[in-house]
């Protein structure tokens, strides 16, 4: 994922925020114990809402937090709550996805971006290799994902369907693995295929102007043969259209939430998919427009 699944804090109560903040900082903290303190620095709002949404479907009952003290600025106090398989879970598949966008930058990212990559990947290659031994079935789906998303990169597919597909697939398995009922497990799977899809085009949206730039791979340039011209012409119509397909990608996760039993953290799961996925899409527009649109 790639940091747009937050909450939008607006709209949370406080002590729902501060609920969010407990499992947020506990990643964070789960991060240090169980790969080192720079590792705390890879911490996602994605992995937190990964751990959250598991939360929020295998346990009975909210986690209780206690105050504690930020390990980078001790002068901040943070709510913290005990480390258990899912921060733990959620650490792992950090470090592991984290791994492959270090390999992807090596391989196909701007020459101070390779420069970088190639100087944390040493590091980075030592924790992915301490988290694949517990959590090698995560480290096979997202090969699996960056392998396909590869080949579609290279075949310069115009299908927007068809380039979403491995992100989507992959968030699918991952957010509904360990789930046992079938029912809640064939609705975590459709929650994890719009959103992983969401996110896939949301991320192409931000980037469509500097992937037309570099001569990058984007599908939406692809499919709306878009080039150079696209950066200092009329194009609203174009952007409305994509921003179409991504609000109805995101009304589709939030159907499937519908659906779900949430036993507890409801209103932050509620938030981040009804809310917080709205909020981030309009920041993408008021970045592109300077001002917001209905």
């Amino acid at each position: 994922m790639f940091g747009y699944v937050k909450p939008d804090k607006p709209e949370l109560k406080i002590k729902d925020y501060e609920t969010y903040k407990a499992i947020y900082c506990s990643l964070c903290r789960t991060l240090g114990k169980e790969y080192g303190l720079l590792a705390r620095f890879l911490l996602t709002y994605d992995a937190a809402f990964y751990a959250l949404l598991k939360k929020s479907v295998l346990q009975a009952k909210p986690d209780c937090a206690y105050k504690g003290v930020c390990r980078f600025n001790p002068l901040k106090k943070c709510n913290y709550i005990d480390t258990d398989s899912y921060l733990k879970d959620a650490a792992a598949l950090t470090v592991i996805m984290f791994y492959y966008k270090v390999l992807d930058n090596i391989n196909d990212g701007k020459p101070l971006k390779r420069l970088a990559s190639r100087l944390v990947y040493p590091y980075i290659k030592i924790k992915f290799n301490k988290a694949v031994k517990k959590y090698s079935k995560y480290n096979d789906i997202i090969k699996v994902s960056t392998d396909e998303q590869a080949r579609i990169e290279n075949e310069k597919t115009d299908s927007i369907d068809i380039a979403a597909h491995p992100t989507a697939v992959s968030l699918q398995k991952i957010l509904s693995d360990g789930i046992k009922d079938e029912t809640q497990k064939r609705i975590v799977e459709r929650i994890g295929y719009c959103l992983g899809r969401w996110v896939y085009l949301m991320d192409a949206f931000d980037d469509l102007e500097n992937d037309i730039k570099a001569g990058a791979y984007n599908p939406f340039a692809l499919k709306y043969k878009l080039d150079k011209s696209f950066l200092t012409g009329d194009n609203k119509a174009i952007e409305d259209d994509i921003i179409k397909s991504i609000r109805l990608t995101a009304n589709e996760t939030g159907l499937a939430l519908e659906l779900l039993d949430k036993n507890c953290y409801k209103p932050l799961i509620e938030n981040i998919i009804f809310d917080g996925m709205e909020a981030e899409l309009m920041k993408i527009i008021k970045k592109k427009r300077g001002d917001l649109i209905e």
